[in-house]
């Protein structure tokens, strides 16, 4: 009998198992045929725009948005005020140190002749103006100093004659023989010592027109020289130029006398003050940049020719109405941005900007002082602003679709691409490796450290680039948001991410290099929620 009822519970479980499988298995089916399911990427995207309602109200413009409080918090939502204000703009470029030269000095002699003794025998050397270099021994020059003598003699033996012809002769080859000496580099106290001693001087002293170092020496004791032998190169480096590039772009805001701020990975903290001294009148026709000339003071000597320098120039634009930058949606027609109506709701307005400064669009109409607008998450209100334009309701959003499928109201869907792994992604271009990361292992919705790392073909790291990241969701409609990477310590260009919404975002880098083409590169970033 417990046998019996032992087996009949058994079947009873039995039987509750197979139906609860089976009923599984059709709710999985129906799922995968039902085309209005979303999916678990659908349900996300739907939960990050849950609090955001566009408004059909006919008093309300078109693309108007509602967001509630809660998700203005969650979403990080800024705003500023278009006020009048200073605007300076910044041109950041990189530059390579050399020498002054208009302070460079090569040393000749003016006789043929052979070097008995050098006083200065080594490349490096910091010498002084008028300091000895070495002494030549030239024949034709002890000569001229014998003429000199007799000449000298001459003068006054004659020089009371009453003969007039004969006072003026002797006069006369007095000069000629004292100007061919001054034309051999032998100055007047030489002269002056050669009149009172009688006797001329084997040896000339060659010494050094400038103060300076010497950066070139083929001065050898004991051999024969030439005149058109270089024998010395003196250059002053009390200051010094910085050579760089300025895009084309950039241009109308450089002009000559302009002052600069000079800085150099090997001194960290300190700066140094240049002036702008030439503006190159050519174009390079392959990298669209024009050369710039700055004069800098090196009076310490810490720049050294070859050493790369960053450049930075401040433009003084005046006050002007201008709004933060990051609060303009550019859509390469039109610019717009997002008025704060109060109580939430959120009105797109296209507005004219003039030039880009340091943070800020100069506003040329669509705003007045005074006017609220969103400073930040413009681009999720963009993005549901021209859903609300194209589809006429909210619900559009549950029309994404998976990738090669149609949803009910016949929008082409949104592609949702396979999530990419976290950790460093590595690829190369031309002879340069770059290598993307973020400082924490896994990026999330917000504020994120992205680090690039580039390398050259000997693995060594690059310092001298210019590095811009542009940051995008690869949903229709996003907006970007562009960064500057900025060297770090460690050898990365570091920048900050804002990536306001969980999902994927395609991160574009461009790398600027003096004298280089551009390159451009395509990384993807998954921001957890």
């Amino acid at each position: 009998m417990n046998t019996r009822k032992v087996l009949r519970g058994f079947g009873f479980l039995l039987f509750g198992m197979v139906v609860l499988a089976i009923g599984y298995w059709w709710g999985q089916n129906q799922k995968r045929i039902d085309p209005d399911s979303p999916s678990p990427q659908q349900a996300q995207a739907m939960d990050n725009m849950e609090g955001m309602q566009a408004s059909d109200s006919p008093e309300m413009k078109s693309g108007t948005v509602n967001v509630s409080p809660e998700k203005q918090q969650l979403m990080g939502i800024r705003t500023a005020v278009a006020e009048i204000r200073p605007l300076v703009k910044r041109i950041r470029t990189v530059g390579i140190v050399t020498y002054d030269e208009t302070k460079v000095a090569q040393v000749f002699t003016k006789v043929e002749g052979w070097i008995e003794k050098l006083f200065v025998n080594y490349t490096g050397k910091l010498v002084e103006r008028g300091q000895p270099l070495f002494t030549l021994y030239s024949p034709e020059l002890v000569s001229t100093q014998e003429e000199y003598l007799l000449a000298l003699q001459a003068e006054k033996a004659f020089g009371s004659s009453q003969l007039q012809e004969i006072r003026k002769g002797s006069a006369s080859l007095l000069e000629a023989t004292r100007r061919r000496l001054r034309l051999w580099d032998i100055n007047a106290e030489e002269i002056d010592e050669l009149e009172q001693t009688g006797q001329p001087k084997k040896n000339l002293t060659i010494h050094s027109p400038l103060n300076g170092f010497v950066i070139k020496k083929d001065a050898f004791q004991g051999m024969k020289v030439m005149p058109d032998k270089e024998l010395y190169t003196i250059t002053d480096l009390s200051n010094v130029w910085v050579n760089a590039d300025i895009y084309e772009f950039e241009l109308p805001y450089v002009r000559v006398d302009q002052r600069a701020t000079i800085t150099l990975s090997y001194f960290p903290g300190q700066t140094f003050a240049g002036r702008v001294s030439w503006i190159s009148p050519i174009l390079d026709e392959k990298t669209r940049t024009a050369k710039l000339r700055l004069e800098v003071a090196n009076h310490d000597f810490k720049l050294k020719p070859e050493m790369y320098a960053n450049v930075e120039i401040g433009v003084d634009a005046g006050k002007k109405l201008a709004i933060p930058d990051e609060a303009v949606l550019d859509s390469g027609l039109r610019k717009v941005v997002f008025l704060d109506k109060g109580k939430g709701r959120f009105e797109p307005a296209e507005i004219k900007t003039g030039g880009k400064f340091d943070g800020y669009y100069e506003v040329l109409a669509g705003l007045s002082p005074g006017e609220r607008i969103l400073a930040s998450a413009g681009f999720l209100l963009d993005s549901e602003s021209r859903l609300k334009e194209a589809m006429g309701a909210m619900a559009g959003m549950a029309g994404m679709e998976k990738e090669g499928t149609q949803g009910k109201d016949g929008m082409k869907g949104m592609k949702m691409d396979a999530p990419v792994k976290g950790g460093p992604q590595e690829k190369k271009v031309q002879d340069l490796t770059l290598t993307l990361s973020t400082l924490a292992e896994k990026p999330k919705a917000g504020e994120n450290i992205v680090r690039l790392k580039i390398a050259d073909k000997a693995g060594k790291p690059v310092k001298d680039a210019q590095v811009s990241f542009i940051f995008q969701m690869t949903m229709a409609g996003m907006a970007p948001s562009n960064a500057d990477g900025k060297l770090s310590r460690d050898g990365f260009y570091e920048a900050k991410a804002n990536l306001a919404m969980a999902g994927e975002w395609e991160t574009t880098v461009a790398i600027r290099r003096p004298g280089q083409k551009e390159i451009q590169e395509k990384f993807k970033l998954i921001a957890q929620q």
